[in-house]
């Protein structure tokens, strides 16, 4: 029963709460790891080199190299073209095979051309790591949340600028080669921004940016990848994408800006967006290149008259 308690001539009742204790904790606890454990997956995670912190999860022999064609690209220049095949071998057993490499493999600091693995073992190839972690739904969970944070822009839901330009520097890689005909990249600065945060508050203006940051991915869908590289600025990459194709695409994305509806707060706003397109190898000769092609083609437009694309 609650209690009464006085004070200077008031009353304050106390109450008693309780927990309600499991009945067989034991019994829970031993079902709780038995479901983690049947849900448990591998996975590979690079844990140190230039590609720190990407992970793939493992649901088939897949195969690590510098090829941006294979399971897990890397790259670091001292790893071979296709390095070392993670190879599933069924009954939960998985093994490292290298695969003739230049620089060899390394398994715990051992030289190995052909190794079963076991969770925490960490694979040497050239200057990068690679972990072999089997992980629970819990953490698994934790290490998806923490890849977000680290790859995804809080505001827009794009790329941060590092992925994208790792992305882009490894699709360059693969037109080099010819496993790839071409890339084109659109950059892109909405219009009007500095009057909404001048009228409506810079909140507005934040809200303008996100908002326009999830019609660009829409629009780009899976044709390519896209970034928030400043304050309202974005970059796309189009790998295999024409130039002519290009432009319609980011013909596209004006057009979805101006007819989406920003409004918060029953204000209502319109802004635009001035975008270049630049494609590799008609306009440039590397990622540096193509992107400052795009990025000279976005100020054309800016001073024709903005909301428009310019080449």
């Amino acid at each position: 029963m609650p209690e009464d308690d006085s004070k200077g001539g008031s009353r304050v009742r106390k109450a008693h709460l309780r927990t309600k204790p499991l009945e067989d904790s034991n019994s829970f606890r031993e079902a709780l790891q038995a479901e983690l454990r049947k849900h448990a997956r591998p996975t590979l995670m690079v844990v140190a080199g230039p590609d720190v912190g990407m992970r793939l999860r493992l649901d088939r022999s897949v195969e690590v190299g510098r090829d941006p064609q294979a399971s897990l690209p890397l790259r670091d220049e001292s790893v071979s073209w296709r390095h070392v095949r993670i190879e599933d071998r069924g009954a939960g057993e998985w093994a490292v095979v290298d695969l003739s490499s230049t620089n060899g493999t390394l398994l715990n600091s051992v030289r190995v051309s052909d190794s079963s693995l076991k969770p925490g073992d960490r694979i040497f190839v050239g200057k990068t790591i690679l972990e072999f972690q089997e992980q629970d739904a819990i953490r698994e969970g934790f290490n998806a949340e923490v890849e977000r944070l680290l790859s995804e822009d809080e505001l827009s839901g794009l790329w941060v600028k590092r992925r994208f330009d790792a992305q882009l520097a490894t699709t360059v890689s693969a037109v080099d080669i010819g496993s790839v005909a071409m890339v084109s990249c659109i950059v892109m600065d909405l219009d009007g921004v500095k009057g909404i945060n001048d009228t409506h508050g810079h909140d507005m203006g934040a809200y303008v940016i996100g908002e326009s940051g999830h019609v660009i991915g829409r629009v780009i869908g899976n044709r390519g990848f896209a970034t928030r590289f400043g304050g309202d600025e974005f970059a796309a990459a189009l790998p295999g994408v024409s130039k002519d194709e290009a432009l319609r695409i980011a013909d596209d994305i004006r057009v979805a800006i101006r007819a989406h509806v920003f409004q918060r707060n029953g204000v209502v706003v319109h802004p635009g967006i001035s975008l270049g397109v630049a494609s590799l190898p008609e306009d440039a000769g590397d990622a540096e290149s193509l992107f400052r092609a795009a990025d000279q083609a976005m100020y054309r437009a800016k001073r024709g008259g903005k909301n428009r694309v310019a080449i």
